[in-house]
């Protein structure tokens, strides 16, 4: 064979191996400068909103993650903004849930896959009825068979959050309960 066809093959090889590695190390992550700025491509791709930011939620366990919540007409919504190496891209949950009036609060959850073994959970909400002052979320470890409840009180946005890592299966859903000022259960949803 001919150096110079030896040598182009190699040129070849190499060139795609480096478009393979850009690719899958996410090197030129088309993102934004700002979470806020990320939150509104995010709704803006998706056609929704733009949506009232009521609450910008800095994720406790991750630095790179930060959810927004807020409202739009009669939906609301906990879009996830992730920090990449190109900038702050959206990471899901920008698709607004419709706010049922007749319930006393509405709800849903999203999971991601952090690694083979750890989730990271957000489950969220709106609050309709004026009474309910605490949400609860009431969970059971599988390993100790213990109930695990997570509270937040509503504040004037009327919204909660929940957000949590855990590995894969290692707990289970029991209920979500809106609680007055006394502590007495005014709602609650089985979740199993």
């Amino acid at each position: 064979m001919n150096r110079k066809l030896i040598f182009a093959g190699f040129e070849w090889i190499a060139i795609l191996l480096l478009v393979w590695l850009v690719l899958r190390e996410e090197i030129f992550t088309p993102g934004s400068s700002t979470p806020e700025q990320a939150h509104r491509l995010s709704e803006s791709g998706f056609h929704y909103g733009p949506s009232k930011i009521v609450r910008k939620v800095m994720v406790p366990y991750d630095k790179h993650r930060v959810i927004f919540l807020g409202t739009y007409k009669d939906w609301f919504s906990a879009d996830t903004i992730v920090k990449k190496k190109g900038g702050w891209v959206a990471g899901g949950g920008v698709a607004g849930i419709k706010i049922d009036r007749d319930k006393a609060l509405s709800y849903s959850w999203e999971g991601n896959s952090v690694s083979p073994s750890l989730m990271i959970y957000k489950f969220f909400g709106y609050v309709s009825d004026d009474r309910v002052a605490t949400v609860e979320l009431l969970m059971t470890d599988k390993e100790t068979g213990k109930l695990v409840p997570m509270r937040e009180g509503i504040m004037d946005d009327r919204m909660f959050l929940f957000l949590w890592e855990s590995k894969q299966g290692s707990s289970t859903w029991q209920a979500i309960r809106g609680l007055d000022k006394e502590g007495n259960v005014l709602y609650e949803q089985n979740l199993n």
